[in-house]
């Protein structure tokens, strides 16, 4: 292809000819916004986003639509680009409805992620749940105890009974890491940057934690001889035990954290020391001044400050209040002090509150614990006076009426003229309010109300170097409001020391504000947490915590509760991206919109229509790439909607499962449900793995939370990013409550170690008593190479060559007639060549290489399908045929190509062994008009594959093909050949290292009496066949190694449990000879991988491996084909070697036979097909999944 160059924002580079501007753009990392664009599909150009401005043409032109051409020169970022995207992004997102984030996260100060970790918890993700609550509060245990939970306020669950207890399961997971193995942040590398936090109470402990955590020096100065702050001295024991604050702060030492008592700022310290001595500094000092009741008298002896009540009460452990005490205000502090001043031993308590019961801010639930512990509330009255000489005997108060609201939207209280009432007291104490002091800090600008002045966005003070947050910036605010800025602080100024100070910027949300009861009103009512306090009697009398945590039990029942509102896509949500990027606020895009009634089940998909942007790639790659048309566009304009015809359910269409709509998807309209029983949109860690189903070995991302394995994703870098029903939705297992985790002999629980040694003892014996051969080791392929050659060797020490699965059928597939039982080529050689003969039902049985003869066949590409009863290819196929259930169609294939003169019998004389006998084998075969089209169009074709898939095809029949390739002379060349679908995702590689017995001809040994003891992995087939129960009994000994209790397992003597293949590390050998890496998504839910555990085994045969790369050594000595294995950990695919070179071509230098000769088969008739049987246990427990929920 031509070579052109083009110029992309006055940047010149070079491409071919054919390429869109947006291909070019994004392989050369410029960045052009698109939300439905996909390069394996036809150009649809429905979003309006991808417009560039080209010279010369005076309209903007769509860079996914518009060929490069040389001398191009684009512009892909002008004003006018960018206007027209935000037109079309405020069309997009005017009937885009649905909540990025959950009201209760956009509530918090913080925006702690609450739908987050209480999901997490729900699913008993308790450390994970902490995790995430420590992304925004280093102290989540202090804080679940005494926020007043904004969160809930505004949690939609109300509108169905009562809110989630989001607090509490905060503390929860806060006591749960306390009580166990504490959880310690990453810790960045260090920048050797020194930070001084002023402060240890909320808003600079979090800017402290956070800016250690980026790898900064911190060391925090603080005035009281403890840190907390208000944590500390203002809220009292009861309620937040002061054990519980001291272990979240030492967990903050431990990170690192230097924290220097008795040291106030202004008077053992000043500003200017910490300007001097470092690289930044943040003053979180809090608002220690209780305001003023603003009445006459308040200078008497016994009139307190709440605050300071609360402090002295903190510090000594005791207060003089006598024993009549009146507290002014409503707050949750006023409660606070009031309950104190109980504890204390006061006999009567008196809150004053001038509005009523309906507008005192204080919570409901302090207010109703006050009650019950004796406090008296008094109503509509304000303190003219308090009374007394030198010592307080009583307040005078007005008495009031509300009036109209004023400014904070509450009624305001009026006097009633003449009306008075006078309290009798011994002690006053004002909980109106706090005030910023900031005593002898010189230098700082600040408000009229004495708080300090920072810049919006930036926390900076009018001192360079000096930043300011919490309640000495914005006066006394909750304590989440301090820690949010202590966060927010931090993440500015480690900005600044890195040389860049970055202002914060906040995010545009798409949010539902118009959502009542009856969009709830099909949620099953669940009655809220009951909340364990204890009773007044034993409570007002101590200190002692009144609230218990919650059992784990009590904690995922309340999490459950949550209704998920958050938008599950929102990590990966490309219109949230785009909105935000291009400053979009949805609140300004006014529109109407769609609110739909969506009632469609499907066991692995969820569909939202509401949150649609009719990008219709769903719709596209359904029918382009899948070939299967569940989806299209219903109705038109403003209700166009993507959805299956005839308003069926998804299930109840051609819909194959496969997910490739919901990878499709840019936004939250289609999304798949996740492998957890809550679901719940976190940010997952991604591993690059292997498929573990079928042998096409599709590449996909393994995206885990802890030890969770969530969903897979294909991965888009390799291929075409296809996966099928089992790659995308066959995680299940890993997280499966019914897995065994321990191992079991005659049915008791023992250890691992007995378990083998249980094992060993008895094979040995069964070996020195009936000899060679007397044991069989039978394997699901789904395990790793590595995995497998241990095996091996374990069956090698116990003398048996009875190695391999029920998956085989039996024979040796191509390895006589070629010298390998093997794929001659890899699969991009479909794409190339010019005829693909099909055989067998590929797209059932292997979707994903179904789907990669569709986009051969869109190539121009002709496919011949040769199927028992038809398949997926036969619309697309030039000639569909279903032959008998014989070798009849084969051998006349072979006939045909032969008396049409497609074979050259003078080069086959030369290059083979029994050719004349296979000539004459076949010259008795039948021949109808499909045969001869099949030989003609294959004959003809100069280059020409065949696709042979083992689930259904009988091994003389794959040998039939095989012939059929050479003497076409279709075989050793590029684009010619024939690629063996393999049934496992490994079958190749147990091949490879020796795993090649039928187990149904160990099962026949059985019979016979040779084969006395028997392992089975990962395998059932007691479950496939039932006559095999029967059979097993025979067994002087059976033990299985499996992931479930498996109805073979409950014949075993002794069952040991395995890893999925998803926790282990190695290799798989895919059906075209391609070794692929293969990664732990998670770690081992068993303790340790199934490598660990077979080295183990072999360790007590005294076969000694240290590692997984001691083991790839030795099969890199051991099989040729893998002499490269060791290098796969840094290339993570390669081809099998020959003679040293990894490649896709095999035969390119002559067979692999002795003789370096095709030794032809013929003389054995036999069937085509056979019937497909499931073996393996995890495929097992997928397909009658699949079954019950009656998908495809």
């Amino acid at each position: 292809m031509s070579v052109i160059r083009v110029n992309i924002n006055g940047r010149e580079v070079e491409t071919t000819v054919g390429k869109s501007i947006l291909d070019v753009a994004e392989e050369n990392g410029i960045d052009i916004p698109h939300l439905c664009y996909d390069n394996r599909m036809e150009i649809y150009g429905g979003c309006g986003l991808c417009v560039v401005e080209i010279e010369g043409i005076p309209k903007l032109q769509r860079a996914c639509a518009t060929p490069v051409r040389d001398g191009m020169v684009v512009k892909t970022h002008t004003d006018r680009i960018v206007d027209t995207r935000k037109a079309a992004l405020r069309l997009l997102v005017s009937d885009h409805r649905g909540d990025c984030r959950p009201p209760c996260v956009l509530a918090c100060p913080a925006h702690t992620d609450c739908q987050g970790y209480v999901g997490l918890i729900a699913n008993g993700q308790f450390d994970e749940a902490l995790k995430l609550i420590k992304d925004k509060i280093p102290v989540p245990a202090s804080i679940g105890r005494i926020c007043p939970h904004p969160c809930e306020d505004a949690c939609r669950r109300q509108l169905v009974e009562e809110p989630i207890s989001i607090a509490r399961l905060k503390a929860f997971a806060g006591d749960m890491d306390l009580a166990g193995e504490k959880y310690i942040p990453e810790i960045k590398e260090n920048t050797g940057k020194k930070v001084a936090v002023v402060g240890a109470g909320p808003a600079g402990l979090s800017n402290a934690f956070f800016l250690r955590r980026e790898g900064h020096d911190v060391t925090i100065y603080e005035a009281m001889p403890h840190g907390g702050g208000m944590l500390r001295y203002g809220i009292p024991e009861y309620r937040l035990p002061k054990e519980v604050l001291d272990k979240e702060i030492s967990l903050i030492e431990k990170m690192g954290v230097k924290i220097v008592y008795n040291t106030k700022l202004g008077e053992d310290i000043s500003l200017e020391y910490l300007k001097n001595n470092y690289d930044a500094v943040f003053i979180g000092i809090g608002a220690w001044k209780s305001s003023s009741i603003r009445c006459k008298g308040e200078d008497k002896k016994g009139v307190l400050g709440g605050i300071d009540f609360l402090r002295e009460v903190s510090t000594n452990g005791k207060a003089e209040i006598g024993k009549r005490v009146a507290v002014v205000g409503g707050g949750n502090t006023a409660m606070d002090v009031a309950r104190t001043a109980v504890r204390l031993g006061a006999d009567k308590v008196s809150v004053l509150y001038r509005r009523t019961r309906e507008e005192i801010p204080a919570e409901d639930v302090e207010i109703e614990e006050a009650e019950e512990e004796g406090v008296e509330f008094n109503y509509l009255v304000a303190p003219i006076e308090i009374t007394g000489d030198d010592k307080v005997t009583g307040i005078r108060c007005q008495k009031m009426k509300l009036g109209e609201p004023d400014a904070s939207g509450r009624r305001k209280p009026v006097p009633i003229e003449g009306e008075e009432i006078v309290f009798d007291v011994d002690t006053v104490i004002g909980a109106i309010g706090q005030q910023v002091t900031l005593g002898n800090i010189k230098g700082l600008n600040v408000t009229k109300k004495n708080t300090i002045q920072v810049k919006e966005g930036t926390y900076e003070t009018n001192i360079p170097k000096v930043f300011a947050g919490g309640d000495v910036v914005s006066g006394p605010k909750i304590a989440i409001e301090a820690i949010a800025q202590g966060k927010e602080a931090s993440i500015v100024m480690d900005s600044f020391l890195r040389g860049e100070i970055k202002p914060l910027e906040e995010s545009y949300y798409v949010k539902q504000d118009d959502l009542t009861e009856k969009d709830f009103a099909d949620r099953e009512r669940i009655d809220r947490a009951i909340s364990n306090v204890l009773s007044p009697e034993k409570r007002k009398n101590n200190f002692h915590s009144i609230n218990e945590t919650m059992t784990a039990e009590e904690a995922m029942k309340e999490g459950s509760r949550c209704l998920e509102c958050g938008c599950k896509d929102y990590f990966e949500c490309q219109l949230f991206k785009y909105i935000n990027e291009y400053d979009i606020d949805p609140d300004k895009a006014h529109g109407e919109k769609h609110k739909r009634n969506n009632e469609d089940y499907h066991p692995f998909i969820e569909r939202n229509p509401d949150k649609c942007i009719l990008c219709s790639k769903c719709i596209r790659v359904c029918d382009d790439v899948v070939g299967v048309t569940a989806l299209g566009l219903i109705d038109r304009g403003f209700n166009s909607i993507a959805s299956p015809e005839f308003g069926l359910h998804l299930r109840d269409t051609e819909c194959i499962s496969c997910g490739q709509c919901v990878d499709a998807c840019p936004v939250g309209a289609i999304i798949e449900k996740s492998a957890v029983k809550k679901q719940v949109p976190v940010d997952l860690k991604t591993t690059p793995s292997v498929c573990t189903f079928c042998g096409v070995g599709c590449n996909l991302n393994l995206e885990s939370k802890g030890e969770y394995i969530y969903r897979t994703t294909p991965r888009e870098d390799l291929e075409e990013g296809l996966l099928c029903m089992k790659g995308k939705f066959g995680v299940d297992h890993v997280n499966n409550k019914n897995r065994i985790l321990e191992p079991t002999v005659y049915g008791e629980k023992v250890s691992k170690n007995l378990a083998l040694n249980h094992v060993v003892k008895k094979l040995q014996s069964i070996r020195g008593m009936y000899g060679k051969d007397s044991i069989g080791v039978l394997v699901s392929p789904r395990f790793t190479t590595e995995e497998l050659f241990v095996l091996k060797k374990i069956a090698d020490k116990l003398g048996t060559s009875l190695t391999g699965s029920f998956v085989l059928e039996g024979g040796d597939g191509l390895k006589n007639l070629f010298g390998y039982n093997a794929s001659a080529n890899g699969y991009d050689e479909i794409y190339s060549t010019d005829l693909i003969l099909s055989l067998g039902n590929i797209y059932e049985n292997h979707p994903v290489m179904g789907m990669k003869m569709r986009r051969a066949y869109k190539k121009g590409k002709k496919i011949i399908s040769v199927s028992k009863e038809g398949t997926r290819l036969d619309d697309i196929a030039d000639i569909s045929y279903s032959p008998e259930d014989n070798l009849n169609f084969l051998k006349g294939l072979i006939k045909v190509l032969i008396e049409q003169g497609y074979v050259n019998e003078k080069e086959i004389g030369e290059k083979s062994v029994g050719y004349e006998e296979l000539k004459k084998w076949v010259k008795d075969a039948s021949v109808d008009k499909n045969i001869e089209a099949i030989a003609k169009m294959y004959g003809e074709a100069k280059k020409a594959i065949i696709v042979v898939e083992e689930d259904t095809l009988t091994d003389e029949a794959v040998k039939l093909l095989g012939e059929t390739a050479y003497l076409t002379g279709k075989i050793g060349k590029a684009h010619r050949g024939i690629i063996i679908m393999r049934v496992k995702n490994n079958s190749q590689g147990a091949w490879d290292v020796g795993f090649r017995t039928s187990g149904k001809e160990v099962a026949e040994l059985i019979e016979k009496g040779q084969v006395k003891g028997l392992i089975v992995l990962g395998e059932d087939p007691v479950k496939a066949d039932k006559k095999l129960k029967e059979t097993f009994k025979k067994l002087e000994f059976l033990g299985v190694f499996d992931i479930f209790n498996t109805e073979t397992a409950k014949e075993a003597e002794v069952v040991i449990p395995i890893g999925s293949s998803y926790e282990s590390s190695g290799s798989f050998t895919r059906s075209d000879r391609r070794i692929q890496k293969v990664n732990p998504g998670i770690k081992p839910r068993i303790g340790e991988s199934n490598l660990e555990l077979f080295m183990d085994w072999a360790d007590k045969l005294n076969i000694e491996y240290r590692d997984l790369e001691d083991i790839r050594e030795d099969i890199s000595h051991t099989i040729p084909e893998y002499s490269q294995l060791l290098s796969l950990e840094d290339q993570n695919r390669i081809y099998w070697s020959d003679k040293s070179v990894s490649k896709g071509l095999l035969y390119d230098n002559g067979f692999a036979t002795e003789d370096k000769k095709a030794h032809l088969f013929s003389g054995k008739d036999g069937k085509m097909y056979r019937e497909k049987k499931v073996y393996d246990t995890i495929d097992i427990n997928l397909e009658e999944y699949a079954k019950r929920e009656g998908i495809r």
